[in-house]
């Protein structure tokens, strides 16, 4: 009789299956091919997607660098980090543009990080579909269990997060939730994790000298299986020693309602939270949507609120500009926070992405086209940083190479940050299939 394969006789008789059957030990599993591991580095540390997100666009002149770096006045706070920064200029709400809501830029948060928009009425819209920190945190979900698959957090204004069509994600805007939603369980004595540490690493040590003895028996091909699995061991076991050394619960403020201190503590808790794997899928949002939120500046010397300033134009570029920058400062202290922590041969930083978009190019426009996006963070190798990548209509043009469309649309960079967090797609949201294969490695 002759077999029919499938699925299910395959697993029946796998050699999975079979040293399964034989009480064979887990050690010996590097004799079966085994895919990586869901959103993992090189050095097999978790990718972790951050995406940030505030109003009223940029002022160009200051933001777009002129010279292929990532060096401007509004990018400056990165400076430190311009080696691991990739400035994506630019990328058009395409579809907005064609269904003639080129003006609407105070509504995309629904938008944004979905590529999906319906209106709804006037300005108003809403999603077709779940938003790339949603669709990221899904598919980790199926291979790892998080304390946070996804988290979402709104200092102010409306979450940029859905979870489906028309599904909007709340977020947390306050400070002491957050924390104990994030921290509350951590209070396990020291001298305990400790225990705990040593017991994993006495476990790996076990299983590593049981697969060195092991494949002095074994041919060439499956000696080189047991070898990697070895090597794939120790970084396990740096990987033990570094998070215990990363994974510590911040002391923040959570009392303060005072808007840069409630965003400085969570920025702190959501580093934290990254480095000790309690979520590796975040949004931020800590400036509105529909650009009516009294947010002033105060600790700027900047009295008239952050809408009134974009609003002005180019009189108001001096104060938006000072605006701006101190935006890109806490997103600097984020980033900073996740360099901080080795891992492996790189740092947390270099195994996420940090992604800041925008809901419109400048303030006083509303224009939906040639919108500013920052990566930071290569996600484990995947982008190549330091640049800043011009595209297309953009892309052959010098001088102010920033006005106009550029004509690409902002799907293909959701897709390409889909792709770069192992969650394979040829298109993102809805309209426009492709990924941007200039921002790769």
């Amino acid at each position: 009789m002759t077999l029919i394969k499938t699925a299910k006789n395959q697993l029946r008789f796998s050699r999975r299956a079979l040293l399964a059957s034989i009480g064979a030990s887990a050690a010996f599993l590097p004799l079966i091919d085994a895919e990586r591991a869901q959103a993992a580095g090189a050095d097999g540390f978790p990718k972790r997607l951050v995406t940030i997100t505030w109003g009223h666009g940029v002022c160009s002149n200051a933001f777009f660098p002129s010279d292929g770096t990532t060096n401007s006045q509004v990018l400056k706070p990165l400076e430190s980090l311009a080696a691991k920064t990739l400035v994506v200029a630019g990328v058009d709400y395409k579809m907005m543009i064609e269904q003639d809501k080129k003006y609407d830029g105070h509504f995309t948060y629904p938008v944004i990080w979905t590529g999906t928009y319906k209106n709804t009425g006037g300005q108003n819209c809403t999603s077709n579909g779940p938003s790339i920190d949603q669709v990221v945190s899904d598919a980790i979900a199926k291979e790892v269990a998080l304390q946070q698959p996804l988290l979402v957090i709104t200092v102010d204004g409306e979450s940029p997060s859905w979870r489906g069509a028309g599904q909007k994600n709340t977020g947390e805007g306050d400070t002491k939730r957050l924390f104990d939603k994030l921290f509350a369980s951590a209070t396990t004595p020291s001298a305990d994790l400790e225990k705990i540490r040593a017991k994993k690493k006495s476990v790996l040590d076990f299983v590593s000298g049981e697969l060195t003895g092991f494949s002095a028996r074994m041919g060439t091909e499956d000696k080189a299986k047991i070898d990697s699995h070895l090597e794939s061991i120790r970084q396990l076991e740096k990987q033990l020693t570094a998070s215990a050394m990363a994974c510590v619960p911040p002391t923040v403020m959570t009392g303060s309602k005072v808007f840069q201190d409630r965003v400085a503590a969570m920025l702190d808790m959501t580093a934290m939270a990254l480095r000790c794997d309690i979520t590796r899928s975040v949004s931020i949002c800590w400036a509105d949507d529909g650009g009516y939120r009294p947010i002033t500046l105060p600790w700027l010397d900047i009295n008239s609120s952050f809408h009134d300033v974009a609003h002005l134009g180019k009189d108001g570029y001096p104060d938006k500009i000072k605006a701006d920058i101190w935006m890109y400062e806490q997103v600097a202290r984020l980033a900073k926070s996740l360099d901080s922590a080795v891992e492996g041969t790189g740092t947390a930083l270099d195994n996420s992405v940090i992604a800041v978009g925008n809901d419109m190019c400048e303030g006083s426009a509303h224009y939906v086209g040639g919108i500013p996006f920052v990566l930071i963070g290569s996600c484990g190798g995947y982008f190549k940083t330091g640049r800043t990548v011009k595209l297309g209509n953009w892309a052959n043009k010098t001088g102010e190479y920033w006005n106009g469309d550029s004509n690409v649309p902002h799907n293909k960079l959701l897709a390409s940050l889909s792709n770069a967090m192992d969650v394979p797609t040829t298109s993102f949201g809805e309209g426009y299939a492709g990924a941007l294969d200039e921002l790769k490695a």
